[in-house]
């Protein structure tokens, strides 16, 4: 069954195509046109979720099917092929994961497909706090080592390691929220989906701004008196306390 309308042709001619295919039995749409973010430069990234047997066959034969062969080879396009038992398991690169949290059913056969992109759109509660305690200790590591060079008259690595915590910061919040990051161009897409922890419209892609341009020590304390607050509210308290006081010397 046909899951979208998007009246794009070349989207059409694809659901077309993998309707006909006995060995498809789903159609995800990834990349910026998954995301809804389409801009002049946009190809079409499509993944061709076939059955475990068929893509066993496809590794075996070495001769997977061409798809989409109408499309327009003056443009660089990403068609490939999954199936169920890769997805969501170590054989996945992990690079695609925030790809595929993101993306489109165009199609869905026998249901599996939209269950399948589900699992990307969360991680489990364990992953969640894992990652997150993980992560705020960095984000402590990279605050305190950025306050003392900036205190030793040392620029330089005061810049670097408040851009470091941004990084780190990212995949707090995300975490939080039991989400993947989404990869770094289309953050834009998905600061608003934190709001929930009390941030501002806007005010996240101020503090990251701030936090990779300038790492002002002053703003630096600020953000991080925000962030200590959130942690202690959702149970990070312990992450903290591991410093022994380093981290109330600086603030």
């Amino acid at each position: 069954m046909s899951t979208d309308d998007d009246p794009d042709p070349t989207l059409q001619m694809l659901i077309a195509e993998a309707e006909a295919d006995p060995d498809v039995i789903g159609l995800i749409l990834t990349g910026s046109r998954g995301a809804g973010a389409v801009h002049p430069e946009s190809d079409y990234d499509v993944c061709f979720l076939v059955t475990d047997a068929a893509y066993d066959r496809y590794e075996r034969e070495a001769q997977p099917p061409q798809r989409g062969d109408f499309l327009d080879l003056a443009q660089k396009h990403d068609i490939w092929h999954e199936c169920p038992r890769r997805f969501y398991t170590p054989e996945l690169p992990a690079w695609e994961i925030p790809g595929f949290a993101e993306g489109r059913v165009l199609l869905d056969k026998t249901g599996e497909t939209a269950a399948a992109l589900a699992a990307f759109t969360t991680i489990t509660e364990a992953q969640a706090r894992a990652t997150a305690a993980n992560r705020y200790d960095d984000y402590l590591n990279r605050l305190y080592r950025s306050l003392k060079a900036w205190r030793r008259g040392n620029e330089l690595g005061g810049r670097l390691q408040a851009a470091e915590s941004a990084f780190a910061l990212l995949h707090i919040l995300f975490a939080l929220e039991r989400r993947h990051q989404p990869y770094h161009d289309r953050l834009w897409l998905h600061l608003d989906s934190l709001a929930p922890q009390g941030w501002q419209p806007g005010e996240l892609r101020a503090i990251l701004l701030d936090l990779i341009s300038t790492g002002a020590p002053q703003r630096q304390q600020a953000i991080a008196r925000r962030v200590i607050a959130l942690m202690r509210e959702r149970g990070y308290e312990d992450t903290y306390n591991a410093w022994d006081g380093q981290i109330d010397m600086i603030l």
